[in-house]
């Protein structure tokens, strides 16, 4: 009888053990997940930002091209 709660208890410590392990990866991976997201955050922003410049100098050069070829 002894026996068999002395596996039963080491049975019940590796689970609580592993438990503890999974906390500890799930709060890692919830780090994670917020960094990535706000990097994503901040790399959309500046993609944004570059192809709204592009955007205005391609205007600006073809306006300026147009001008010069006198068709506007």
């Amino acid at each position: 009888m002894e026996l068999e709660l002395k596996k039963m208890y080491d049975t019940v410590i590796s689970i609580q053990e592993e438990m503890f392990y999974l906390r500890e990866r799930e709060e890692e991976m919830q780090v994670l997940n917020k960094t990535t997201n706000n990097r994503m955050a901040w790399l959309s922003f500046l993609s944004l930002i570059v192809c709204l410049s592009v955007a205005g100098l391609q205007v600006w050069h073809l306006k300026t091209f147009f001008t010069k070829k006198k068709l506007i």
